[in-house]
């Protein structure tokens, strides 16, 4: 079932393409236009160049799709105006149907006057030909045989000894104990502060005052729920920053100062940082403060630093502090209202800033606020990026003042314990909070100079590297971490309400205004504090920090494998080949890829390139238009073929044309609208340097999406379940607006067939991929486009148990605020599982999430894979009626990269979800699926390792891939790359999404 969006009363910007396509149109029915189709080498190939006509299209003047609401959008593709909306099949069928004409016209010098069809069924080619003893630029690949696969099992380690430790795990566990109270303690909070604050107004002016307090509580929209919303999603942060502090208390007791005078020196820096950040959350929350006074500027952009240094995140720019990443665990006691999250922890340790090449994190953030620097210099100049810049460089400025600032080491008599005593506070408020307050930018720029000179001065680098040395080794210590928990108080302050009875009743409320506006500005009046410290709360919420230190040792059970290709006889292949105009591509062509068939695209890499100007949108929204329909014009009357994208590149990550991270971006959103109902995949390479290992890694991941076979060397590991589907989902804002609760998402997921054959043999491969475009809310309750593949796998092909995969959602949220109807689960949602499951009895679906924590390896591994499967207390989870998110499975990527220092290693976890589905699903099948230890549960825990196998992208020792998910789920994603900025800059414009909607009426139309 197609999703269609119709125009609706929502408040998000109207798009209108019809000028830009008229535009489209126009050109390529020129006369003046050549055609962007073309024979070449003996006809063997069909070359379309779509980027002459996207770069003539580029150069017109062209109407706004955005009209006059461009200031306001977030995102904007498919939220089409009503009249667009009417008249848009008709305008893809024009361009569709003149793109045919042309390439119809190419196909008359062919001598016996083929059809498109039987073209393309020429220039296709069966996969065998590619087959070849080692991987070649050209395609060539052996398809071959890997032997010894193994993967090994781990157990948690409760034991003092510590030999047989393989790997270490440092673990938060956050607990909020009375949520289920904030109501009724927030009221009592205001009656008291009513009490103390207006002792001395008349009585009539009390019962007033105490009415309003009725009113507040009793209307879900007033400033009470907003204050308690904004404790629900603000409070998980805080308590996280909180955390971060604790973890750096505990690791400095486990330095052993007595080892070495650089850990006795280190400790002494460890200790100055933890007193430094608890002095600037002090520094933040004095409430002889005024907001006032924490405002500053630069280069016209305005900050308070009290806003931004209340957040979750105030830390994390620091070349040293712990990172909390990879949600491990979540349990909710409904009737006691205590809330559990449990996270994993790994230090930052100044490692290297991946876009800016070899530059740490120290020497990076340094560079971005020295005004001489180019980075500086360029994005002031940038007006889209001025603001934004200038907002970090006061931040940076501000933390690292605070943190590295201190005693001048040649100074007589210092040591490393005089920068105990330095007072940042009182340097920071004479030498720099007045510069950053005033108007001369040039005495500011002054200021950033002279800390830059200080730091290079009294060594702070040094400090930093003597202190990221010694937390590395601590980290290798084979003794455990002492144990650490922390009780605190979250309390929301008095400073938040108001004192002005007359404010009070002309507002009807005791809140001051800036409840009602951004959120992030409230975080100034929560506060994380010791219990029973300072009175000045008007409500508060228990809650406690526990870190443990957990060791995963080896099992004697290990399983042996091997993977193979499918037999690949019957596959055709039509490779695509995008070659940029240049003397070094067009060798590379004439060497490896002339005597093949092939379909190219040549691109222009040079000043003119519309990627550079005005035209950028325009250029991208005609190139990928124009790329599609003519892929899916060749396409149309081809059965099932395998379509590699091969992109030959002049720059890599760190020096990326605008051009070439274009076509990356447009190669994934191709690839996945092609793998709907062909088989495709997109890698690209820099032909610059063809060294040795480059070619076999392109190769290999380039055909990792054809299907593979597993065979287990014993038979004891042959499983039973004989079909399993693994569906993966994410999405992607299309269409919002600043201010808005409307949205418009672009949904994507995968499907993967999972078969146990006769001889015990498993195989997996790429059923289909999905896209659809819906209204936010109906995502998350009834996703037709992923209802559909349940019914048809269960119809068609016979499946009964699913595997559901998303993104762990529960991330920042206490979920004191949610209701019923509203779970907080996203695409594991209630009504989502329940439209999934439909009227099918017999379906089992088995709801997942998946998340990365981090583990130091403590010793040389065997296995290059192993796997933990979680089952410590799950006896007891068994009579809980806790809703809770629960770890059953973990795996780890043991391979060694030569040369490469690591201080982590991933791990992937899986977690469900328990007391949730009750009258969806049945718990007992997703206790018996994947908790308890039952023939069920190792067949799909063995898929799921077969799973990460499949997806392994690279030549080398064959392991699982960390992460199968990255296409669909992350930075790196379809959903992310094809998000590319709209027309003049303003918001953004996702392309998978507009892509969507053109396939649905290309399949309407033929």
């Amino acid at each position: 079932m197609v999703n269609v969006l119709r125009p609706d009363d929502n408040d998000l910007v109207k798009v209108d393409y019809s000028d830009l396509l008229n535009k489209i149109l126009n050109v390529l029915r020129s006369e003046q236009t050549k055609n962007p189709f073309r024979l070449a080498s003996d006809r063997k190939q069909l070359v379309m160049d779509i980027d002459s006509i996207a770069t003539q299209v580029a150069a017109l003047s062209v109407h706004n799709p955005l009209g006059g609401s461009a200031n306001y959008v977030r995102s904007a593709t498919v939220n089409f105006s009503p009249g667009f909306f009417d008249n848009f099949p008709h305008q893809v069928d024009q361009i569709r149907t003149r793109l045919q004409e042309l390439l119809e016209s190419v196909l008359l010098e062919l001598p016996d006057n083929r059809s498109i069809d039987q073209f393309v069924s020429n220039l296709v080619t069966s996969l065998t030909d590619f087959q070849g003893k080692t991987p070649k630029l050209d395609f060539t690949y052996p398809f071959g045989n890997y032997p010894g696969l193994r993967k090994q099992r781990l157990s948690v380690n409760k034991t003092a000894d510590h030999s047989r430790d393989l790997l270490k795990f440092h673990k938060i566990a956050i607990t909020v104990l009375n949520s289920a109270e904030f109501n009724s303690q927030l009221r009592n909070g205001l009656i008291n502060y009513i009490n103390l604050e207006f002792a001395g107004v008349s009585e009539s002016d009390r019962e007033e005052l105490y009415d309003i307090v009725d009113d507040l509580e009793n209307n879900p929209q007033s400033d009470f729920y907003r204050l308690k919303h904004i404790a629900d999603t603000e409070t998980l942060g805080q308590l996280k920053k909180q955390a971060q502090i604790h973890y750096l208390e505990i690791i400095k007791e486990a330095i052993n100062t007595s080892t070495s005078p650089g850990n006795a020196k280190a400790a002494i820096y460890l200790e100055d940082l933890i007193r430094r950040l608890k002095l600037i959350n002090h520094y933040i929350n004095d409430i002889n403060n005024a907001d006032g006074h924490y405002l500053v500027n630069y280069a016209g952009a305005s900050l308070n630093y009290r806003d931004v240094f209340s957040r979750a995140d105030a830390f994390n720019r620091l070349p040293i502090i712990p990172i909390i990443e990879g949600l491990l665990g979540e349990s909710t006691d409904e009737d006691w209202g205590e809330l559990q999250f449990i996270f994993g922890l790994k230090l930052k340790l100044d490692g290297k800033v991946h876009a800016h090449g070899s530059k740490r994190v120290f020497e990076y953030s340094l560079n971005l606020i020295n005004p001489d620097s180019q980075e500086h210099q360029e994005l002031l100049k940038d007006v889209s990026r001025r603001e934004a810049f200038a907002k970090k460089v006061l931040t940076i400025v501000f933390l690292y003042y605070f943190v590295f600032a201190g005693n001048n080491p040649s100074d007589p008599g210092y040591t490393p314990e005089s920068d105990l005593e330095y007072d940042p506070i009182t340097a920071f408020e004479e030498k720099v909070l007045p510069r950053l307050r005033g108007s001369d930018e040039g005495e500011k720029q002054k200021r950033f100079r002279g800390m830059i000179a200080g730091f290079e001065k009294y060594e702070v680098q040094s400090k930093i590297d003597q202190l990221k040395d010694c937390l590395t080794n601590t980290l290798k210590y084979k003794s455990r971490l002492p144990r650490g928990k922390n009780n605190i108080h979250i309390s929301v302050k008095k400073g938040i309400l108001e004192n002005d009875i007359s404010n009070i009743q002309t507002r009807q409320t005791l809140f001051k205004e800036v409840l009602g506006g951004n959120p992030k500005n409230v975080l100034k009046y929560l506060s994380i504090r010791e219990p029973n410290v300072g009175g000045d709360s008007v409500c508060s919420l228990e809650a406690n920090i526990r870190i443990s230190d957990i060791r995963y040792c080896a099992e004697d059970e290990q399983q042996s494998f091997s993977m193979e290709y499918d037999d690949i006889t019957g596959i055709k292949a039509l490779p695509i080949l995008l070659i940029p105009r240049d003397n070094r591509a067009t060798d590379i062509y004439k060497k490896y890829f002339k005597q093949h068939k092939l379909v190219l695209f040549p691109y222009k890499i040079d000043k003119n390139n519309p990627l550079d100007s005005q035209g950028a949108f325009v250029y991208r929204f005609t190139f990928a238009l124009l790329a599609y329909i003519c892929l899916r014009l060749l396409l149309q009357e081809q059965k099932r073929l395998f379509i590699p994208i091969l992109r030959l590149h002049l720059s890599n990550k760190e020096d990326e044309a605008p051009i070439e991270k274009f076509l990356l971006s447009l190669c994934m959103v191709l690839s996945h609208l092609l793998n709907q109902e062909h088989r495709s995949n997109t890698q690209g390479i820099d032909i610059r340097d063809l060294s040795s290992y480059k070619i076999p890694n392109v190769m290999t991941s380039l055909y990792s999406v054809l299907p593979k076979t597993f065979r287990f060397n014993n038979s004891l590991y042959y499983p039973q379940l004989d079909k399993l589907a693994i569906i993966v989902v994410s999405s992607r804002e299309s269409d919002g607006k600043w201010g808005s609760r409307h949205k418009r998402s672009n949904l994507m997921g995968e499907v993967v067939g999972v078969i146990r054959r006769n001889d015990g043999a498993v195989r997996l491969q790429l059923l289909t991929t999905f896209s659809g475009n819906y209204d936010h809310q109906r995502l998350f309750q009834e996703p037709t486009v992923v209802i559909d593949q349940v019914t048809k796998l269960y119809d068609k092909n016979g499946y009964k148990h699913f595997i559901y995969v998303a993104k762990a959602p529960y991330t920042s949220t206490l979920h004191m605020t949610q209701s019923q109807d509203d779970d907080g689960l996203f695409f594991m949602s209630k009504d989502v599982i329940r439209a999934l499951k439909g009227e099918h009895k017999d379906i089992k679906i088995y709801p997942m999430f998946f998340d990365k924590y981090y583990v130091v390896k403590l010793k040389k591994i065997g296995a290059s894979s192993l796997y933990i499967q979680d089952t410590e207390q799950l006896t007891t989870l068994v009579e809980d009626e806790s809703k809770q998110s629960v770890v059953f499975f973990n795996l780890f990527n043991g391979i060694e990269v030569p040369g490469e220092q690591r201080n982590y290693n991933g791990v992937i976890s899986y977690a469900t979800l328990l007391n949730i589905y009750k009258g969806i699903l049945d718990d007992q099948d997703i206790r018996n699926g994947l908790m308890y230890d039952t023939p069920l549960k190792q067949d799909i825990v063995q898929y799921l390792s077969l799973f990460h196998f499949w997806r392994y992208q690279k030549a080398r020792e064959i392991s699982f891939k960390l992460d199968p998910y990255e296409n669909l789920i992350g930075d790196y994603s379809v959903g992310a790359l094809s998000l590319f900025n709209h027309i003049k800059g303003n918001g953004k414009f996702n392309c998978l999404a507009f892509l969507t909607e053109v396939r649905n009426i290309l399949n309407r139309s033929s």
